[in-house]
């Protein structure tokens, strides 16, 4: 019986540290790496780190003593409200600041107020209260009762207000980080013609993800954490769905060089200056010759400043008369001519060709930009639209 006790303890301390060390090394990694060079990855850095403190502090709850706890519960607090106002500062440093700013220290008042306050009343509380704050409130989430000491119902009454301020938390800078993402994408679109490695696709699925498993957190902490103490099976779901997400985050994180500084050196390449807004059926006819006779779109590097230069016109002209003439983006726009001139490859001669060169032969940056720019146009997979032509070929 003692040996399953022990191993019992020995899966609850796998479970309870990987959200810890997963983060941690990603922290580690970005902390260490040039800060001049990716302002974003250094702070994604500190969030890991932070998120390690929090989860650790988590941990200690469910394999420590009340004692060693109640120690770390304002730092449980200082975290807890400190992740998502991090996570959201690091999607501005990807999409719109260049640099860190000294009013972001406004995001962290209400973790720095709340949590202050809990560290200096627990110093205040006798070893009976802290008991009861222990159990009642931070296990079962309760109240305390009315003949409970000021002082125990003000840090009752901090840690309860700290929750609610984090599901606040939760849905407003996560939802403010996907519209973030959202006009970045839209951003680019009309500059780039190959958007691999630089739409935030993935930060927008990040932040649905993490506003479904907070909710879903949410609701466990609601039921109380006494629930989880010795239930090894519910504490390992959320274990393992914040642990995975973190380690996603680091991947991504990781291979995301782009950022709002990259966009901005680019953008500074110089375009024709005009006073006057050229004719839009000129200028119209002159970039339908660039992508029909040229075949400029073949160029996977293409940007919009380049188009400007040879047609001597401002990107704005070019970008308005892209977005209302044809109705799309100017990556949109380059993509359809991609898209185009493969099935054109696809219905001759190289259809045998693998879809990898076709893609190359098109222009497109790589195969998934290709697969889902196919997709867009046609309606239709590459794969399935070349099967077909492949069958139609052997009858």
């Amino acid at each position: 019986m003692h040996n399953f006790d022990n191993i019992g303890f020995l899966l609850r301390e796998v479970i309870v540290l990987t959200p810890v060390f997963i983060p941690l090394f990603w922290g580690l990694v970005f902390i260490t790496s040039e800060f001049s060079k990716n302002k974003a990855r250094y702070w994604l850095g500190i969030f890991m780190i932070v998120t390690a403190t929090l989860y650790g502090c988590h941990a200690l709850f469910f394999l420590t003593t009340m004692d060693v706890y109640i120690k770390t519960d304002w730092l449980y607090n200082l975290t807890s409200l400190s992740v998502y106002p991090m996570y959201y500062i690091y999607i501005r440093l990807l999409t719109c600041d260049v640099k860190l700013k000294k009013n972001y220290i406004t995001h962290f008042l209400p973790a720095i107020i709340l949590s202050s306050s809990l560290l200096i009343i627990s110093l205040t509380l006798t070893h009976e209260e802290k008991v009861h704050y222990y159990e009642i409130v931070l296990k079962e989430y309760g109240m305390p009762g009315f003949g409970a000491s000021s002082a125990l119902k003000l840090m009752s009454v901090i840690f309860y207000l700290s929750r609610i301020i984090f599901g606040f938390q939760t849905i407003i800078y996560l939802i403010l980080g996907y519209i973030l993402a959202t006009r970045h994408n839209k951003r680019i679109a009309n500059f780039y013609s190959n958007m691999q490695g630089r739409e935030l696709i993935w930060v927008k699925m990040l932040s649905i993800s993490f506003l479904i498993t907070s909710c879903a957190s949410s609701v466990a902490n609601i039921l109380g954490r006494g629930l989880f103490i010795d239930n090894n099976s519910m504490l390992a779901f959320p274990a393992f769905i914040f642990s995975t997400m973190f380690f996603i985050i680091g991947i991504l994180g990781n291979n995301q060089n782009f950022t709002v500084n990259t966009f901005n050196e680019d953008e500074e390449t110089e375009c024709p200056e005009e006073n006057e807004n050229p004719k839009n059926i000129k200028l119209k006819n002159n970039l339908i010759k660039l992508l029909e006779v040229n075949k400029r779109f073949l160029d996977p590097e293409l940007k919009i400043t380049d188009l400007c230069r040879e047609l001597n016109t401002n990107r704005t002209y070019l970008s308005n008369l892209i977005n209302t003439e044809f109705q799309l983006s100017f990556n949109d726009l380059i993509n359809k001519y991609r898209t185009e001139y493969a099935i054109t490859l696809l219905n001759g001669d190289n259809i045998n060709y693998s879809l990898q060169v076709i893609a190359t032969e098109s222009g497109f940056g790589s195969l998934s930009s290709f697969n889902r720019a196919f997709k867009k146009n046609t309606g239709t997979t590459v794969t399935v639209f070349k099967s077909t032509n492949l069958q139609s070929a052997i009858n």
